[in-house]
């Protein structure tokens, strides 16, 4: 289960009324209601064609800025294709929807964790770290472990160092993870 979508966001993705900036709540929620059907697209037990009909379509028509959203709209039968869209967009237009893939390391077996730590593993140090910082907090304030220990696991593939952290204090969460 994930508690920590919204909370891993704060400090990074922008609030409500920055979302909405000058756009009318309306147009908003329009917006928001679109994505969410072409979310629903991505299910891995809907036709394949339809599938990459909705990639194509996300990929063709959401604006950068709310590729932020996709993980936090799909579950489970949608996070891979999620994460090929996210992969897709290469950086740095994918920046803001990467603490989506540090969400997915919460349970290494999710689908899309692999493939997303491919995609992180590729992210200057510099960019990656305060997402990873925010997230080391918000698993450690939570009692997820098992997030830690999927942290801990990524930043030894990305050999991501104490070093690295502007915040080392948070680096000894890690000594809690599971394994």
């Amino acid at each position: 289960m994930i508690v920590n979508r919204v909370a891993l966001f704060d400090g990074i993705a922008p609030s409500f009324g920055e979302l909405i900036g000058s756009k009318k709540i309306t147009d908003c929620v329009q917006q928001y209601d679109d994505i969410s059907k072409l979310v629903g697209n991505l299910d891995w037990n809907m036709p394949k064609c339809e599938q990459e009909k909705a990639i194509g379509k996300i990929l063709n028509t959401v604006n950068e800025d709310d590729y932020d959203l996709l993980i936090l709209l799909g579950n489970k039968n949608s996070w891979l294709n999620i994460v090929k869209i996210i992969e897709a967009m290469g950086y740095p237009k994918n920046k803001k929807a990467l603490p989506s893939l540090i969400l997915l390391l919460q349970d290494l077996n999710w689908p899309g964790a692999n493939e997303g730590i491919g995609i992180l593993k590729n992210i200057e140090h510099e960019v990656l770290v305060p997402m990873l910082e925010a997230a080391i907090e918000s698993a450690a304030m939570s009692c997820d472990y098992m997030w830690l220990a999927g942290i801990k696991q990524f930043l030894r593939l990305a050999h991501i160092t104490k070093q690295k952290f502007i915040n080392q204090d948070l680096f000894e969460e890690l000594k809690n993870a599971d394994w």
